[in-house]
């Protein structure tokens, strides 16, 4: 019997939450709220910088999303990972600020991805180390590095997301995700 339980299990938990959140359960939609607030406040921050702006696109996502849920069905709810369906709508917050506050992002990468081998690069891979010796070794990213890097692999979201959170270009944001992941990697080892 494993000590945790699965994905599927968290997945199906979620979507559970939801459905009654969509029956009306006032309890269930703190709990949908409490269970999401953090991780949609810090992709927020992340692309703004501004504890203000990140908390009110933080809210404009939770509207958003309740407002979508009155509209969806259940097979919907529970057909994949709740977090691939509720990460959309604060990143749609986030691109809509960007377009009236940031403009286009870059149009010339400021990075050859294809130099440095991250065009070909994929993270899969799992790291079963204490997590201090990880935190600093993430904390140890140039500032553009540790963004993508915690963006993508902490908070879960897709590469496509991680380009309009940061409103920058993709070859950009490739780069930078391959040399955290390099970095973090030869941190990790050095111990």
């Amino acid at each position: 019997m494993p000590l945790l339980p699965s994905r599927n299990y968290s997945d199906l938990a979620a979507a559970n939450i939801l459905l009654d959140v969509k029956k009306g359960n006032k309890q269930a939609l703190g709990e949908f709220i409490w269970q999401n607030q953090e991780r949609f406040y810090s992709i927020a921050f992340i692309a703004t910088l501004d504890p203000e702006i990140a908390s009110q696109l933080t809210i404009q996502a939770f509207k958003n999303a309740c407002a979508a849920l009155r509209q969806s069905n259940a097979k919907q709810l529970s057909a994949g990972p709740v977090w691939d369906w509720l990460s959309q709508f604060i990143v749609e917050a986030i691109e809509e600020w960007h377009e009236q506050n940031s403009g286009p992002p870059p149009g010339n990468p400021q990075t050859d991805p294809t130099m440095d081998g991250s065009a070909q690069m994929d993270w899969e891979t799992t790291v079963i180390l204490g997590t201090q010796r990880v935190k600093r070794c993430i904390n140890s990213l140039s500032a553009e590095q540790k963004q993508a890097f915690v963006l993508r692999h902490q908070l879960g979201l897709s590469f496509k997301q991680v380009v309009a959170v940061l409103n920058q270009n993709p070859d950009n944001v490739m780069a930078w995700l391959h040399r955290g992941r390099v970095q973090v990697v030869k941190c990790l080892g050095r111990g």
